[in-house]
């Protein structure tokens, strides 16, 4: 087996950690509350199940394929969002999201949730780049706040590579 490219950035047990107490404020927040999550793939789909273990067993659970990247680089644009369908009239709906980079990506999907009927929509993310936003986008859970580096691993990936990676690494910059 190779080893992947980069830095060891985030450790899995920090991630486990966290992701376990985001999933106990996440609980409380929605205490006695209908929950809707939507998870948006591919990138999520680490975080998603490990959160969902710490959350509600009667949360229910959407899943959308959107995409802004290719490569290591964003398009600017969002694809897939046509396809996103749900039924979220009244509901609270939870988006996660692997990473909150230029914030295009989760303005486009709050902005669909509340038009399929959303009461509230709120946002977790694992990780959050600090950098200039695209689109004004807050995340009311963030799992670790990052410099803007391309990482790798727990479901981050780089042309669909290193998703299966149990903790984060950090690639050099330029890559």
């Amino acid at each position: 087996m190779t080893r992947p490219p980069g830095q060891d950035y985030i450790s899995s047990a920090r991630i486990r950690r966290r992701v376990r107490e985001l999933g106990c404020s996440i609980r409380k927040f929605y205490k006695n509350r209908p929950l809707t999550i939507v998870a948006l793939l591919k990138g999520s789909v680490f975080f998603v199940v490990d959160l969902l273990r710490h959350l509600e067993p009667s949360t229910e659970v959407e899943f959308w394929t959107v995409s802004s990247y290719q490569g290591t680089r964003s398009t600017g644009r969002l694809q897939g969002l046509h396809a996103c369908r749900g039924n979220f009239r009244g509901r609270d709906v939870l988006l996660i999201d692997d990473i909150l980079d230029s914030g295009l990506t989760l303005a486009y999907t709050r902005d669909h949730a509340k038009k399929l009927g959303a009461r509230q929509v709120e946002i977790c993310v694992l990780l959050s780049k600090k950098r200039k936003r695209v689109r004004a986008v807050t995340a009311r859970w963030v799992g670790f706040h990052i410099a803007d580096r391309y990482v790798i691993g727990y479901g981050l990936d780089m042309d669909q590579r290193y998703r299966a990676l149990p903790s984060i690494r950090a690639l050099p910059s330029g890559v």
